[in-house]
């Protein structure tokens, strides 16, 4: 196929740390290997860490890497560890509602200027052929749509990775009425003034395509990337017995202190009813930054903490898990999160802890799951690690879950 310029815009792209970088710095390097030109624009990482997915960039020419200033406040988007914290929060929490008529909680809401200036810069001395924004963050998705009336001859793709003003994320639904219509008047025109709309979740495409008119769209679902899993990928034995330790993993972002609580009372409860099977469990949570939790003395030796590990580190350690503990807020009940796609192709078995839907549905129905509910969390999480044979892949197709796969069909809509 015809080779293509290609102007990637994410905020948050690497070194900018979190998973907001991941998807894009996947297809960016998938791109360039295939031959398209790709640029990106991005924020500069105000933390003092990196993304986890740094080496998906290393690749791309850095002469192709534009980062500009964050701009918004960092305390907004930081741990409040002390007294001055707390009083620069409160001070920005007061004035940032006087810069915008939307959500200021946008980190974004502050680039309209430099983002457009650089990309018309791009656009005249790249040639940019196609333009891809993904939110959130979403201010800057409107501001660079804004653009299209002026280079009507130049794609913009739309791409959202989370909802924008519905499903109470992002802080939309405690800015006011007022803020909140400011915002879904951005969300029309860029839905309706976009050449095309993707994302990565039925869900979110489904309120899309009944709440304004899409010129275009399509679902690209999030992936994995099999070179994050360079190791080989065999060496634990998966099979359970008296003597083997039942390893459960928790990775990504931990949702919900009192789902956390619900699984110590379990094994505590296990604890004290068979203690013999308790001593078999470990239970391992990488996630990305330290939190404050305190786990009761007695589960200290059955639960462990792991932080900020890089994609091959952390896979490479839960390839020894026999058991992937999905802990997850109830919006999410109806969209495989990014970290789906990897738990299929290392082929896990699943213990999906969220409100029914479209997600526990499909891993029961698959035979590669388990759905835990507040009801029955702790007969169905005993009855799973002690039935490791009612899980199986055998018939599932692991490879239309890949990037590469995904990459076939994102360059069809270039």
């Amino acid at each position: 196929m015809e080779k293509k310029n290609v102007l990637i815009i994410n905020y948050v792209f690497p070194p900018y740390p979190g998973i907001g970088g991941r998807r894009w710095a996947k297809f960016a390097k998938y791109l360039h290997r295939r031959g398209h030109k790709v640029y990106v624009i991005a924020a500069k990482n105000p933390f003092d860490y990196e993304s986890t997915f740094i080496e998906d960039i290393k690749e791309l020419p850095k002469e192709n890497l534009f980062y500009l200033p964050s701009l918004y406040p960092k305390i907004m988007i930081s741990p409040l560890k002390s007294g001055w914290d707390k009083l620069k929060y409160q001070f920005w929490y007061r004035v940032l509602p006087l810069f915008t008529d939307g959500n200021y909680y946008d980190r974004s809401m502050f680039w309209k200027k430099q983002l457009q200036n650089k990309i018309e810069e791009l656009i005249q001395s790249k040639n940019i052929q196609t333009i891809i924004v993904t939110g959130p963050p979403f201010h800057y998705v409107y501001y660079t749509i804004q653009l299209k009336e002026k280079y009507p001859n130049i794609k913009f793709i739309v791409d959202y990775r989370d909802e924008w003003t519905f499903n109470g994320v992002h802080g939309i639904d405690i800015i006011g009425k007022k803020r909140k219509q400011k915002e879904l008047e951005k969300e029309k025109y860029v839905c309706e003034r976009g050449d095309m709309v993707i994302t990565c979740d039925k869900t979110i495409l489904a309120y899309l395509k009944t709440s304004y008119n899409i010129n275009s769209y399509e679902l690209i679902m999030h992936s994995y990337d099999k070179e994050d899993f360079t190791f080989e990928k065999n060496k634990n034995n998966n099979a359970l017995n008296d003597y083997h330790r039942i390893v459960v993993a928790v990775f990504g972002t931990l949702e919900g202190r009192d789902k956390l609580n619900k699984i110590c009372d379990f094994l505590m409860e296990l604890k004290t009813k068979d203690e013999l099977f308790f001593n078999r469990i470990k239970l391992n949570f990488y996630l990305l930054n330290p939190i404050p939790l305190e786990i009761h003395k007695e589960l200290s030796d059955t639960i462990r903490f792991y932080y900020n590990y890089s994609a091959k580190k952390l896979f490479e350690n839960i390839l020894y898990s026999d058991y992937i503990l999905v802990v997850t807020t109830d919006r999410a009940k109806d969209f495989f999160t990014s970290k789906f796609p990897e738990i299929f192709y290392m082929k896990k078995r699943i213990l999906f802890y969220c409100k029914k839907g479209y997600v526990s549905g499909f891993i029961e129905q698959h035979k590669i799951g388990i759905h835990l509910s507040e009801n029955d969390f702790n007969e169905k999480f005993l009855y799973a690690l002690q039935h490791p044979e009612a899980f199986s892949y055998e018939n599932f197709p692991i490879e239309e879950w890949s990037y590469a796969y995904r990459t076939d069909e994102l360059e069809r809509l270039l």
